[in-house]
Order: structure tokens, then sequence, then C-alpha cells
């Protein structure tokens, strides 16, 4: 049988409804296109053919329009009233060739006709036709969105670049300038306590851009995501060892306590990388004497999900900020306890790595009583 219809289209893909209270036309349509692969569902009135249409959601329809009762006018005004069945392409088989039938058709939904007595090859060819249109549109709707999502990235980062970047080298280039001109005037402990300040706006100035480019290769999915079976108190044993210099010099207590038994299904560099950044953000926000602390366990009322939480005695987050924290057109960013400056991206990496897992993330803060954040991870 030679194929009449355009070869990406895979007809065992697709699902046909055709309504018609005529038995023959039912019977002849549905045996010709079950030949081609197509699966075919039978309605035999426009009650029936609304009912199937919004439980089966066909890929198309055909609609008889002379039938009792309800006729094909009104079954295909209902079906583009309804919002599960309204983008259904539908083809009337009609009897009625006036022009006024015609308009009639488009204006109630219709994206095409055919004229009975039906030819099955017309038929046959103005569905795969529709079929491929609709194709072709949903994939353009695809590309539209995943344009506007590149877009909003794009301009989520020029918008840090211009709130964050350009604040840092100010006192930078300040500091700086007054060092190379007035070095030989100043005292020597100015010198240094200045040239330590120029130390720190370089670090913060390059912690920015390690953060910029990690979300930038989030976004653009260039960033491996390898997950796999670990336990979770690999990663927190590693954080501890690596910020409890950090937190020792700020007077902070810093406490992990995880079962070792505990695996999750995740990828281990970016647990890492989430874990360190949420330990090192409450480090910062934390007050000598505070503590840190990080736990987790298998969630009762979700046991496929591991709930780890890091929480702090620090100063807390307002409300108003609190609702910011995971937002990036308004992100929150301020300084530690200690004037450390962050980044603002180190949650809304963590927020993106974290969704990367499947998990979700969330905080809970009062001024004053420190925060706490919790997010999930799939249990291995």
């Amino acid at each position: 049988m030679t194929t009449p219809y355009p070869a990406e289209l895979d007809p065992t893909q697709y699902t046909i409804l055709i309504v018609d209270d005529n038995p023959t036309n039912l019977g002849v349509l549905t045996d010709y296109l079950k030949e081609f692969g197509f699966t075919i569902l039978n309605a035999r009135d426009g009650e029936m053919g609304l009912k199937r249409a919004a439980l089966t959601r066909p890929d198309i329809i055909l609609l008889d329009v002379m039938m009792p009762g309800m006729d094909g006018f009104e079954t295909c005004r209902r079906l583009k009233a309804n919002s599960e069945t309204q983008e259904i392409p539908v083809i009337f088989m009609t009897a009625l060739t006036t022009t006024e039938d015609k308009v009639l058709g488009f204006e109630v939904g219709a994206v095409d006709y055919v004229t009975k007595p039906v030819q099955q090859a017309e038929v046959l060819a103005r569905v795969t036709t529709h079929l491929r249109l609709r194709d072709l549109m949903r994939r353009l709707q695809q590309a539209n969105a995943e344009l506007a999502k590149m877009n909003a990235a794009k301009d989520k980062f020029f918008a840090i670049l211009a709130h964050d970047l350009r604040g840092p080298f100010l006192p930078l280039l300040t500091q700086a300038e007054m060092v190379a001109e007035h070095y030989t005037t100043l005292e020597p402990e100015t010198v240094q306590r200045m040239v330590g300040s120029i130390g720190a706006s370089a670090r913060h100035v390059y912690e920015l851009l390690e953060n910029l480019l990690e979300w930038s290769r989030l976004q653009m999915g260039l960033m491996d995501f390898q997950p796999g079976r670990y336990a979770l108190s690999e990663s927190v044993t590693r954080t501890i060892r690596v910020l409890e210099e950090q937190a020792t010099c700020k007077g902070v207590t810093l406490e992990g306590s995880v079962d070792p038994k505990l695996f999750v299904h995740a990828d281990e560099y970016m647990v890492d990388t989430i874990l360190r950044n949420l330990i090192s953000n409450a480090l910062k926000f934390t007050l000598q004497g505070g503590q840190v602390t990080l736990f987790a366990q298998r969630l009762p009322e979700a046991p496929q999900w591991v709930e780890v939480t890091v929480t702090d005695t620090g100063i807390g987050v307002s409300p108003q900020d609190l609702a910011k924290l995971f937002r990036l057109g308004t992100h929150y960013s301020t300084v530690g306890t200690a004037q450390e400056r962050g980044t603002g991206l180190g949650l809304l990496i963590c927020q993106e790595m974290i969704q990367k897992q499947g998990g979700e993330v969330w905080a809970d803060s009062e001024v004053g009583q420190g925060t706490t954040i919790r997010f999930t991870l799939p249990v291995a």
C-alpha cells in the first residue's frame, strides 16, 4: 500500500474519533483508517462524541454534521467551549455544500471539511495534513516557550550584572587608587587595612563571577548532571570539614547529624554545592556563640523523600525579605554579622540544583530567632 502521509508522521501514535450516526459510514472509515495504523474511536451521536472526546482526548475528530438530536455544529461548539477539548482539530463530514454552511462550520471551530459521500483517500489526506499542522504548532509553541525562558534568563543575568557586579568594584577601585597615589604618605597600618579591604573586595567580585558562571551554566544546560545512589552523610562530612574553620573563626558551633545508612538518588557534586552554600550562608548570618545545625531524615508522610534542614540561630529574615530569597528578579543580599558580603546568587543556585534533583526548597525565618532552610531529595 502506498504511503499517502508524510514519512515523519507515524499513524500508530495518533487516535481519531469518528462521530457519525450512520453505522455504515462508521464501519467503512474505521476499517480504512485502521489499515494505516491509526487508533480509531467511534461515537453514534453528538452527546457520546462529547463524552468520548473529553475522556480520551483524541488527536483529531471527524464529525458528521447532519445527526439527529445534537447536530455537528452544536457538537463542535461544545467541544470548543470545553477547555479539555477545545484544542482538538475537528473536520466536518457533510452533504451541506452552500457557502453559508461552510462558513458556519469554520465559525463554530472546525479546521476543515469533506463532502459526503466521502472519498477515503481525501479523508486520509486531510487528517494527516491537520495532524502534521497540529504537531508543527506544538513544536512552535515549545520553541517559543524555550525562547521566552532563554530571554528571561538573559534579562536576569544582565540584571545581576547591573545590580551586583558594579557595587563591589567601586570600593575596590577607590581604595586601590588611594593606595597607589598616597602610599608614601600613609601610615603602614592604614595601608595594611586598605590592602586588606581591597583583597576582600576582589575576593567578593571573584565569588560573584564564579556564581554567575555556575548559574549561567545551569541556565544553558551546560552543567553535567549525573545522579546516582550514595550516602548523604558523605556530602555532609565533606561540607562540614570544609566550613568548620569558618565556623571556628566566627565562634559559631557547626553540627551535622545524618544517618550513614540514609541513601539518596542525586548528583553528588550538586548536593555538595547546595550544602556548602546553605551552611556558609547560615554561618554568615549567625552571631558569635550561635549555632548552625544540619539534619536529614526520611519523611514519615512521604517516605520516598529525604528532607534536609539547615537551621541557624542567627539574625533571621523579615517576612518581606523572606519572599525574595528564591526570586531572581528581586533577589535578597545583605551583609553578614561580621560584615561578610554575599553574592545574592547562592540560594538561587541552590534552588536550581535542588529542582534539578526533582526536589523542592523553602525557608522559615523570624527576625532575631534564626532561619531554617529545608529541601528534599529523592530516596535511593
